[in-house]
Protein backbone atom coordinates (compact mmCIF):
# COMPACT_ATOMS: atom_id res chain seq x y z
CA UNK A 1 0.00 0.00 0.00
CA UNK A 2 1.46 3.34 -0.98
CA UNK A 3 1.24 6.45 1.16
CA UNK A 4 -0.91 8.08 -1.54
CA UNK A 5 -3.71 5.50 -1.32
CA UNK A 6 -6.87 6.64 0.43
CA UNK A 7 -7.96 4.77 3.50
CA UNK A 8 -11.34 3.24 2.72
CA UNK A 9 -13.70 1.87 5.36
CA UNK A 10 -14.87 -1.69 4.85
CA UNK A 11 -18.33 -2.36 3.46
CA UNK A 12 -19.38 -3.68 6.86
CA UNK A 13 -18.26 -0.45 8.53
CA UNK A 14 -20.08 1.62 5.91
CA UNK A 15 -23.32 -0.28 6.59
CA UNK A 16 -22.91 0.13 10.37
CA UNK A 17 -22.28 3.85 9.90
CA UNK A 18 -25.42 4.17 7.80
CA UNK A 19 -27.43 2.32 10.45
CA UNK A 20 -26.19 4.63 13.22
CA UNK A 21 -26.77 7.67 11.02
CA UNK A 22 -30.40 6.69 10.50
CA UNK A 23 -30.85 6.09 14.22
CA UNK A 24 -29.54 9.57 14.98
CA UNK A 25 -31.66 11.24 12.29
CA UNK A 26 -34.84 9.52 13.49
CA UNK A 27 -34.20 10.05 17.21
CA UNK A 28 -36.20 12.62 19.15
CA UNK A 29 -34.86 11.61 22.57
CA UNK A 30 -32.33 14.27 23.62
CA UNK A 31 -30.87 12.02 26.33
CA UNK A 32 -30.21 9.24 23.85
CA UNK A 33 -28.61 11.72 21.46
CA UNK A 34 -26.40 12.98 24.29
CA UNK A 35 -25.33 9.40 25.07
CA UNK A 36 -24.51 8.78 21.41
CA UNK A 37 -22.54 12.03 21.26
CA UNK A 38 -20.52 11.10 24.35
CA UNK A 39 -19.73 7.65 22.96
CA UNK A 40 -18.64 9.18 19.66
CA UNK A 41 -16.44 11.65 21.53
CA UNK A 42 -14.77 8.80 23.45
CA UNK A 43 -14.34 6.81 20.25
CA UNK A 44 -12.74 9.78 18.52
CA UNK A 45 -10.33 10.24 21.43
CA UNK A 46 -9.31 6.58 21.26
CA UNK A 47 -8.87 6.66 17.47
CA UNK A 48 -6.75 9.80 17.74
CA UNK A 49 -4.57 8.18 20.41
CA UNK A 50 -4.10 5.09 18.21
CA UNK A 51 -3.18 7.25 15.20
CA UNK A 52 -0.68 9.25 17.30
CA UNK A 53 0.86 6.04 18.66
CA UNK A 54 1.16 4.53 15.18
CA UNK A 55 2.76 7.70 13.84
CA UNK A 56 5.31 7.75 16.67
CA UNK A 57 6.13 4.06 16.15
CA UNK A 58 6.59 4.62 12.41
CA UNK A 59 8.90 7.56 13.10
CA UNK A 60 10.91 5.46 15.56
CA UNK A 61 11.22 2.66 13.01
CA UNK A 62 12.33 5.07 10.27
CA UNK A 63 14.83 6.74 12.60
CA UNK A 64 16.26 3.38 13.65
CA UNK A 65 16.54 2.35 10.00
CA UNK A 66 18.42 5.56 9.15
CA UNK A 67 20.81 5.13 12.09
CA UNK A 68 21.45 1.55 11.07
CA UNK A 69 22.09 2.61 7.47
CA UNK A 70 24.55 5.32 8.59
CA UNK A 71 26.53 2.96 10.85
Amino acid sequence: MSADERIQPSLQLQFKTEQISRTIKECNDINLLKEIAMELLKLNLTKTAVADWATKRALQADTAKLHKKND
